[in-house]
């Protein structure tokens, strides 16, 4: 009796097993994220200095206890941003800027593990809203990975750092964001 039990234990594993991988296999693992944020007392220059001086981000945002500039990459600033506790880089590339309008940085993916990889490119827009700034943030992304693929699709939503990122502006600005989620798959 106990190993008839065993082993269809065993067999619902192995069929949930051969599920997750085949499901993994045909889901969408790119996804866009747009934010609408709204900071009604800060305009567009003070919030295109913290967007663009990555240096200072430590300050205000704890997601990083370093960020260090690299070499220019045809003449794109480079910046590497690492957790504090140090088990999470990223290397991000400035892909365009138009100074109080509109900031494009890309993922660098040279270094990264190929069982965690993750790929993403931000474009913010900023306009001017009354006395204070709108800030579009659109990213596109792509996970890759077993452990990136269920903290992004199952444990947590992929705007969720977008958000923080909003609110810490906010909170640098002393200006509370209102955040309108317009895509998030």
């Amino acid at each position: 009796m106990v190993w008839r039990i065993g082993k269809w234990a065993l067999g619902a594993i192995v069929v949930a097993a051969v599920g997750l991988l085949g499901f993994m296999a045909f889901a969408r693992r790119d996804h866009k994220v747009e934010l609408i944020v709204t900071y009604a007392k800060s305009p567009p220059g003070a919030v295109w200095r913290l967007l663009t001086d990555h240096a200072a981000e430590p300050h205000w945002l704890p997601a990083f206890g370093t960020v260090v500039r690299e070499a220019d990459i045809a003449g794109h600033e480079v910046w590497t941003h690492t957790s504090p506790d140090g088990s999470f880089s990223a290397t991000v590339m400035t892909v365009s800027a138009v100074p109080g309008e509109r900031y494009e940085r890309l993922l660098l993916r040279d270094n990264q593990p190929r069982n965690r990889s993750w790929d993403g490119h931000w474009v913010y827009e900023l306009r001017r809203d009354g006395g204070g700034t709108r800030l579009r943030i659109s990213e596109y992304g792509w996970t890759d990975g077993f452990v990136f693929f269920i903290a992004q699709r199952v444990l947590a939503d992929p705007d969720v750092f977008l958000q923080y990122y909003a609110r810490m502006i906010g909170r640098a600005l002393n200006d509370p964001p209102r955040i309108q989620v317009v895509r998030s798959h």
